[in-house]
C-alpha cells in the first residue's frame, strides 16, 4: 500500500499528463510507472538487479489524409466549345443546363468523399463533387489578328493530390494509398484561348 504522500504525488503526475494529452501511467508492481506503449530498457549497472523500464510517449492510432492542390478547369457537359476567327471578336451567350463533375485520374474512386472533405478544409471550401447550373452567361472577347479564338464554359476547380496514411502507436506513419482527383467548384465561367488555325 502506498503512503498518502506517494499517492498524492502519483495523482498530481497523472493530472498533469492528462492536461497535455499524454498517456497516464499506472503504478506497476515494482513501483515504476507502467505504460500501454512499448517500453525501452536501460541497464542499472548491477548484474543482480533487474533492468528498469522507461515508458515511451504513445500516439493514437488513426487514419488521416494529406492533400495539395493545383488550379484546373473542368468543362461543363452538354456545352460545346465555340471557335471564331481569324481575328475579329467572339461573343458567346448560352442558355443551358449542364454540370461539371469530379474525375479520378489516379487512385480509387472510394476515396473521393474523404479526400473532398479534407480538401474543403485545407484547400478551398468551394470545391464540390459536382457543379450543376442553369444560367445565361454572355462573354465577348477580341481575337488577335490572324488568330482563332476558342471559348469553353468551365468550372474553376482543383486537381487534388492526396496521401492516405495511418498514424501508428509509436508515432510513425504508414502510407495506405495515394492518388489524384479533379474536383469542380462553385466558381464557373468562360475560358478563352487562341490558336493559329
Amino acid at each position: 500500500m502506498m503512503s498518502n504522500g506517494r499517492s498524492r504525488a502519483l495523482f498530481l503526475a497523472s493530472t498533469a499528463l492528462i492536461a497535455v494529452g499524454l498517456p497516464v501511467p499506472t503504478a506497476a508492481a515494482d513501483g515504476l510507472p507502467a505504460s500501454t506503449c512499448a517500453t525501452s530498457s536501460r541497464n542499472t549497472g548491477a548484474q543482480s538487479r533487474p533492468q528498469a523500464t522507461t515508458p515511451n510517449v504513445c500516439c493514437v492510432v488513426a487514419t488521416n489524409y494529406s492533400v495539395s492542390g493545383t488550379d484546373t478547369r473542368i468543362a461543363f457537359n452538354g456545352v460545346p466549345t465555340f471557335k471564331d476567327g481569324p481575328g475579329g471578336t467572339i461573343t458567346v451567350s448560352r442558355a443551358y443546363s449542364g454540370s461539371a463533375t469530379f474525375t479520378v485520374t489516379a487512385g480509387a474512386e472510394s476515396e473521393v468523399g474523404a479526400v473532398l472533405a479534407k480538401a474543403k478544409v485545407s484547400l478551398s471550401a468551394s470545391l464540390a463533387l459536382s457543379n450543376s447550373t442553369t444560367t445565361t452567361h454572355t462573354y465577348s472577347r477580341g481575337i488577335a489578328a490572324g488568330k482563332y479564338g476558342h471559348v469553353q464554359y468551365v468550372s474553376w476547380g482543383q486537381t487534388v493530390t492526396y496521401r492516405k496514411y495511418r498514424i501508428n502507436s509509436n508515432c510513425s506513419t504508414t502510407t495506405l494509398a495515394t492518388g489524384k482527383i479533379k474536383y469542380p467548384s462553385s466558381e464557373e465561367g468562360w475560358y478563352y484561348w487562341e490558336t493559329a488555325s
